[in-house]
């Protein structure tokens, strides 16, 4: 098992001509255009930071109530990543682990754009605090925000001579793209799905997003449940393979279905979890067995979980090894021209450096 989130000054010996061929010891600002992806320690909520290749910001969800998680968020955007300002915030659902954070926030870097599924009057799930943070959230946002629905794409600028980037909604409140009604290819792993209760909670309308830049693919789901990630891929397969996946749910077994992750097949898993929530023995099971796997990135090593080693066979990275952390973040640096990104933890992390899987074969060589 590896732990990487204590990287003393040995990282700091690198030769200049390393860090700048890796570009990710480099400040944001002084980086080549690509894609960045910071996941930010919540203590098991979620806080996912995007830059484009233009440096728009998105953030996916902002992390609980109080000043904790919103002074994380902030020093990642303004101290490591340079931001003067977050253009835009997604919140996924209604949960307090996922918007809680946002009238601190605002109160520490400005937030321009505002987006949601759809703000309801009132919540079952968590009546008790729904009124105070929705009055927050919306006093943040000035009662200004946009609901997204399938299909949606954050609106963001394409600078000259960088690959195409799109951040696409593929599930809210629910709702898909529609089923082809004849498939031709139904999803073979359909066949594994074994459904659970209905989910009443507001985690089965979370939205979802696909972020495709070139090559590369990242999926995040919010808190997505069982029967609808399900959805997402039979029968027809509405997503493809991709290259990162967030664990959905914070790595809860009500969600990451073996029939979503069989069919994603993803190289990288970054498990945003807290030292008492998710990244369960199941899911770590589940996604060493796919074969695809090079890598999993744990937010947070969930003490009541204990994880055989010879189970994880080298490949797990944890930011926050330790119950009291440091609140060190995950960060993925996507090259410029989208064929390779690096993973590293911390602002002093060893990169480690992965091939975007659609990136094509190189063409045999021609018999003469």
């Amino acid at each position: 098992m590896k732990y990487l989130s204590r990287i003393c000054g040995s990282a700091l010996l690198l030769g200049a001509a390393l860090i700048l061929s890796i570009g990710v010891t480099l400040p944001a600002h002084a980086q080549t255009a690509g894609v960045e992806i910071y996941f930010i320690d919540t203590e098991g909520g979620a806080a996912t930071l995007i830059i484009t290749p233009s440096r728009e910001s998105i953030l996916i969800d902002c992390g609980s109530p109080g000043d904790r998680d919103a002074m994380r968020i902030a020093h990642v955007a303004k101290d490591v990543a340079h931001l003067k300002q977050i253009d835009n915030l997604i919140i996924t659902h209604w949960h307090l682990d996922h918007y809680g954070g946002t009238g601190p926030l605002a109160n520490l870097i400005p937030i321009v754009h505002f987006w949601n599924k759809g703000i309801p009057d009132k919540t079952l799930d968590d009546p008790e605090h729904f009124e105070t943070l929705m009055a927050a959230y919306k006093k943040a946002s000035k009662n200004t925000s946009t609901a997204i629905h399938v299909g949606d794409t954050i609106p963001v600028t394409r600078p000259t001579g960088t690959e195409e980037f799109s951040l696409k909604c593929l599930i809210a409140n629910k709702q898909t793209q529609p089923d082809d009604p004849d498939p031709k290819v139904k999803n073979y792993y359909g066949r594994l799905h074994k459904p659970q209760p209905e989910d009443l909670s507001d985690n089965a309308n979370s939205l979802g997003f696909l972020l495709s830049y070139g090559y590369f693919r990242f999926l995040d789901l919010g808190d997505l449940t069982w029967n609808l990630e399900y959805k997402l891929v039979t029968p027809n397969d509405k997503v493809g393979m991709i290259d990162v996946y967030q664990s959905t749910h914070h790595g809860i077994d009500q969600s990451n279905n073996p029939v979503i992750l069989k069919t994603l097949r993803p190289i990288v898993a970054v498990i945003n979890n807290g030292p008492h929530k998710g990244g369960t023995l199941q899911l770590f099971q589940n996604l060493l067995g796919l074969g695809s796997l090079q890598a999993i990135y744990e937010q947070h090593r969930n003490v009541d979980v204990t994880l055989p080693t010879d189970l994880l066979d080298k490949k797990l990275y944890v930011a926050n090894p330790e119950e009291q952390c440091k609140a060190e973040f995950i960060h993925i640096q996507v090259a410029q021209d989208s064929r390779t990104y690096h993973v590293s933890i911390g602002e002093r992390g060893s990169p480690q450096q992965y091939k975007s899987r659609l990136v094509p074969a190189p063409e045999p060589p021609t018999s003469k």
